[in-house]
């Protein structure tokens, strides 16, 4: 049997070390009692705007404001239609408006942060109107009352698959800040907010477009009798025997160009000079007519278009007639390249000669050519 005797300073040591165990397994505990404290939070989750709810159909106006830029939709009066102070009172996209209206009387505060003004540079929360990294988002009604103002700064995440998220928000008046979670549009691009269509004639109501070229041989396409296809495809009037098409793809494209038009950006007409537009007049078959002038200037096309009803068009075609004519003459229009390149093509680009019967093909030239 093997004793081992603990002389008296070996003992003190011991239980020095057993009692410094303790304390730190006691401050342990603490800390992280301490921490849970820090993580559990008393914060009982709310509406930003407890109101709004009730007021969404008084909305009027909405202000979305950054550093760089500024959005101004406002609600006409008469038409109740929303349009872009930015573009000319162009018409806007109303359920961009409403998803925005609606996004903040939904949008609730989940988690208080800091209140100190000095930090809201960290979360992106200071004014633009300072020349801050905030977004100013504001709904006012139709008489100019405020219904909800906030900043709006970083994402805190990502969103989910329905698209709701959570963001660093403050109301605009005071510095406490919060972690919101909803969801509201808070595009700041004024083209973002405008309703892009142009002008969208069905297929084959268009029976016949004229093509003049500032410069260039005018032409004309017409609409081709109904074989069972598909989509209605047009031809060059009276083409010389000596011509065929290049492809009839690019005719077609003509005879369609006001089907489903859409704009890329849109400016005063004022605005826009077109020194050498190729104009088309384009006529359907219920009397309506469109004049569209376009061009390419720079690196893209502008169009500026005019509607009219012809003698003997029923009432419907005059009102149709009316509309467009409200809508468009305002305004020169942006347009892609292809949907351009329709509106302005030269007849010398859509035809080529025919081969003759007979003729020998000279393949050191189609060689050449490729």
């Amino acid at each position: 049997m093997r004793d081992v005797l603990l002389r008296g300073g070996q003992a003190r040591t011991l239980t020095m070390l057993g009692v410094v165990t303790v304390l730190l397994v006691a401050l342990a505990i603490f800390a992280v009692s301490l921490q849970r404290r820090a993580l559990t939070s008393d914060f009982e989750t709310r509406l930003m705007f407890p109101e709004l709810a009730e007021q969404v159909n008084e909305a009027g106006r909405v202000e979305v404001v950054s550093r760089l830029s500024k959005v101004t939709v406002v609600r006409d009066a008469d038409s109740e239609q929303w349009r872009l102070n930015e573009k000319e009172m162009h018409p806007a996209r109303a359920e961009l408006v409403k998803q925005t209206v609606v996004g903040l009387s939904d949008l609730e505060l989940v988690e208080e942060r800091t209140a100190l003004a000095d930090w809201h540079k960290h979360i992106n929360l200071t004014d633009p109107a300072d020349k801050g990294t905030g977004v100013r988002v504001a709904v006012y009604d139709v008489a100019g009352e405020e219904l909800a103002s906030l900043i709006v700064g970083k994402l805190e995440g990502s969103a989910d698959i329905d698209g709701t998220g959570t963001i660093y928000v403050r109301h605009t008046d005071e510095d406490q800040a919060y972690v919101a979670r909803g969801s509201f549009n808070l595009e700041q691009q004024p083209v973002a907010w405008l309703d892009t269509g142009v002008i969208d004639l069905a297929p084959g109501r268009v029976v016949e477009v004229d093509v003049q070229p500032q410069a260039g041989e005018a032409y004309a396409v017409a609409l081709v009798e109904s074989d069972g296809a598909d989509a209605p495809a047009y031809e060059i009037v009276d083409l010389a025997e000596t011509l065929q098409p290049t492809t009839d793809y690019a005719v077609t494209g003509i005879g369609n160009g006001l089907v489903d038009l859409v704009f890329t950006d849109v400016e005063p007409r004022a605005d826009v000079t077109l020194e050498a537009p190729v104009t088309s007049v384009y006529r359907t078959s219920d009397g309506l007519e469109v004049t569209v002038q376009a061009e390419k200037l720079g690196r893209s096309y502008y169009a500026m278009l005019d509607a009219k009803a012809l003698d003997g068009a029923d009432d419907a075609v005059v009102s149709e007639a009316e509309a467009l004519s409200d809508r468009l003459s305002p305004y020169a229009f942006a347009l892609s390249t292809p949907r351009g390149a329709d509106l302005t093509r030269m007849l010398d680009a859509l035809v080529e000669a025919k081969a003759t019967d007979g003729a020998e093909v000279n393949l050191e030239a189609v060689e050449g050519a490729n």
